[in-house]
Protein backbone atom coordinates (compact mmCIF):
# COMPACT_ATOMS: atom_id res chain seq x y z
CA UNK A 1 0.00 0.00 0.00
CA UNK A 2 2.83 2.39 0.85
CA UNK A 3 4.47 1.81 -2.57
CA UNK A 4 1.21 2.63 -4.40
CA UNK A 5 0.78 5.89 -2.45
CA UNK A 6 4.31 7.04 -3.24
CA UNK A 7 4.03 6.20 -6.93
CA UNK A 8 0.67 7.88 -7.30
CA UNK A 9 1.95 11.07 -5.65
CA UNK A 10 5.14 11.17 -7.75
CA UNK A 11 3.38 10.28 -10.98
CA UNK A 12 0.89 13.14 -11.02
CA UNK A 13 1.82 16.76 -11.55
CA UNK A 14 -1.39 18.61 -10.75
CA UNK A 15 0.10 22.01 -11.61
CA UNK A 16 0.69 21.16 -15.27
CA UNK A 17 -2.00 22.00 -17.80
CA UNK A 18 -2.82 19.39 -20.41
CA UNK A 19 -2.80 21.85 -23.34
CA UNK A 20 -1.05 25.15 -24.08
CA UNK A 21 -2.99 28.24 -23.00
CA UNK A 22 -2.40 31.55 -24.78
CA UNK A 23 -3.73 35.06 -24.31
CA UNK A 24 -3.40 37.75 -26.98
CA UNK A 25 -2.99 41.27 -25.64
CA UNK A 26 -4.28 44.48 -27.16
CA UNK A 27 -2.49 45.96 -30.16
CA UNK A 28 0.24 48.42 -29.11
CA UNK A 29 2.05 51.29 -30.86
CA UNK A 30 -0.58 51.38 -33.57
CA UNK A 31 0.54 53.24 -36.70
CA UNK A 32 -0.59 53.67 -40.29
CA UNK A 33 1.29 50.61 -41.53
CA UNK A 34 2.60 48.93 -38.37
CA UNK A 35 1.60 47.56 -34.98
CA UNK A 36 3.17 45.77 -32.04
CA UNK A 37 1.43 42.50 -31.19
CA UNK A 38 1.68 41.01 -27.71
CA UNK A 39 0.76 37.61 -26.28
CA UNK A 40 1.46 35.40 -23.33
CA UNK A 41 1.92 31.66 -23.06
CA UNK A 42 0.19 31.12 -19.71
CA UNK A 43 0.71 27.34 -19.83
CA UNK A 44 2.77 25.17 -22.16
CA UNK A 45 0.83 22.03 -21.32
CA UNK A 46 2.28 18.60 -21.93
CA UNK A 47 3.19 19.51 -25.55
CA UNK A 48 6.90 20.43 -25.44
CA UNK A 49 8.58 22.09 -27.07
CA UNK A 50 5.90 24.13 -28.77
CA UNK A 51 6.18 26.34 -31.83
CA UNK A 52 4.57 29.71 -31.21
CA UNK A 53 3.76 32.92 -33.02
CA UNK A 54 1.04 35.09 -34.53
CA UNK A 55 -1.54 34.91 -37.31
CA UNK A 56 -3.24 37.97 -38.81
CA UNK A 57 -5.80 38.63 -41.50
CA UNK A 58 -8.46 41.08 -42.63
CA UNK A 59 -11.06 38.34 -41.97
CA UNK A 60 -12.25 37.00 -38.63
CA UNK A 61 -11.96 33.37 -37.55
CA UNK A 62 -8.42 32.80 -38.78
CA UNK A 63 -6.68 29.50 -38.28
CA UNK A 64 -3.14 28.46 -39.10
CA UNK A 65 -4.03 26.80 -42.40
CA UNK A 66 -6.14 29.67 -43.79
CA UNK A 67 -4.27 32.68 -42.41
CA UNK A 68 -2.67 34.80 -45.13
CA UNK A 69 -0.04 35.97 -42.63
CA UNK A 70 1.82 33.76 -40.16
CA UNK A 71 4.86 34.58 -38.09
CA UNK A 72 6.47 31.55 -36.45
CA UNK A 73 8.73 32.77 -33.64
CA UNK A 74 10.41 29.41 -33.05
CA UNK A 75 10.27 26.96 -30.16
CA UNK A 76 9.83 27.29 -26.43
CA UNK A 77 9.27 25.01 -23.48
CA UNK A 78 8.62 27.90 -21.10
CA UNK A 79 5.73 30.13 -20.09
CA UNK A 80 6.52 33.57 -21.45
CA UNK A 81 5.29 36.93 -22.68
CA UNK A 82 6.33 37.96 -26.15
CA UNK A 83 5.80 40.77 -28.62
CA UNK A 84 6.71 41.55 -32.19
CA UNK A 85 6.42 44.55 -34.49
CA UNK A 86 4.51 43.86 -37.72
CA UNK A 87 5.14 46.17 -40.67
CA UNK A 88 3.76 46.58 -44.21
CA UNK A 89 0.12 46.74 -43.15
CA UNK A 90 -2.45 48.76 -45.11
CA UNK A 91 -3.54 52.06 -43.53
CA UNK A 92 -7.14 52.38 -42.38
CA UNK A 93 -7.65 48.60 -42.46
CA UNK A 94 -9.17 46.35 -39.81
CA UNK A 95 -7.07 43.32 -38.87
CA UNK A 96 -7.80 40.21 -36.81
CA UNK A 97 -5.00 38.59 -34.80
CA UNK A 98 -4.52 35.35 -32.90
CA UNK A 99 -1.51 33.94 -31.13
CA UNK A 100 -0.87 30.25 -31.71
CA UNK A 101 1.05 27.35 -30.24
CA UNK A 102 1.55 24.03 -31.98
CA UNK A 103 3.50 20.83 -31.71
CA UNK A 104 6.46 20.37 -34.07
CA UNK A 105 4.51 19.00 -37.05
CA UNK A 106 1.49 21.31 -36.59
CA UNK A 107 -0.83 18.33 -36.09
CA UNK A 108 -2.04 19.89 -32.80
CA UNK A 109 -2.66 23.62 -32.80
CA UNK A 110 -3.89 25.82 -29.97
CA UNK A 111 -5.11 29.41 -30.33
CA UNK A 112 -5.49 32.49 -28.18
CA UNK A 113 -8.47 34.75 -28.13
CA UNK A 114 -8.88 36.76 -31.33
CA UNK A 115 -8.24 40.50 -31.11
CA UNK A 116 -8.93 43.20 -33.66
CA UNK A 117 -7.41 46.58 -34.46
CA UNK A 118 -7.61 49.14 -37.25
CA UNK A 119 -4.48 50.81 -38.58
CA UNK A 120 -4.46 54.61 -38.60
CA UNK A 121 -5.19 56.63 -41.74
Amino acid sequence: MLVWCCLSVMGCDTDEAEFPELIAGNAQQLGTTSVVLEAEIKETGSVRPIRYGFLWSTSAGIQIFNAPNKLDLGETSEKRKYSVRIESLVSGTQYFVRAFAANQDYSKIYYSNEITFTTLN
